[in-house]
This record gives C-alpha cells, structure tokens and sequence, in this order.
C-alpha cells in the first residue's frame, strides 16, 4: 500500500539544486543544458518515490550528529554510469504525512555538521 506523503524542498535544498543545475548548464563540453535536463530527472524520479516510500531508505552517515533532535534519512541516486553518488537527506512527519528534503549533495562533499553547510 502507497503511503503518499507530502514532498517539501527546503530553500537549503531548493538552493543546492540550484547551483548544481547551474554548473552542468555551464559544463558546455559535456552536454551543458542536456546534462543538467538528465540530472535533474534523475532527482526528479528519487523524489517522487520517497513521496511514496520514505521509509525504504535508511539513515544518512549525519543522524544523531547534525540536528541531533531529528531522524535524517538519505536516498541516494546514480544519475551516471560513474561511480558518482548524489545524496537525498530527508526528515519524515508521520503525523503531518510529510517528507521533508533538508539537503541534495555529491557524496564526495564532508558531512554536515552542526551549524555547517
């Protein structure tokens, strides 16, 4: 049975998105407008099934150390051929049925830590 919860992007997120979208427009040699189109798909179809299943994913490497308060799961998606891991940290509301994206990352950057970006 789906649960079908609310999707929310926080600005944080909403903002790293951005930037990223960015960087692959700028990347012209490697596909520019194309690549950034394919990124963002890919994200698009991990969001639309962590609406759906937020709980199938576990806990990102940064639960219990950033914002100690709150559960922070992670679902992470492969959007190439590389080896290249992008990172979907995300809290659930089960009373308010919503999932919350705190954070969109590259695998290769440092964790998050309180305070920290």
């Amino acid at each position: 049975m789906m649960k079908n919860y609310d999707l929310r992007i926080s600005k944080e997120a909403e903002h790293s998105i951005e930037e990223q979208l960015q960087w692959y427009e700028a990347a012209e040699p490697d596909g520019g407008d194309e690549l950034a189109d394919r990124w963002m798909n890919m994200l698009e179809a991990a969001l639309q099934a962590l609406g759906q299943y937020p709980e199938r994913h576990g806990f990102a490497p940064e639960n219990g150390r950033w914002m100690p308060e709150i559960s922070i799961r992670q679902v992470r998606f492969k959007p190439w051929k590389t080896p290249s891991v992008w990172r979907v940290l995300y809290v659930i509301d089960d009373k308010a049925r919503q999932v919350t994206v705190l954070q969109v990352r590259h695998e290769k950057r440092p964790l998050l830590v309180e305070g920290g970006r």
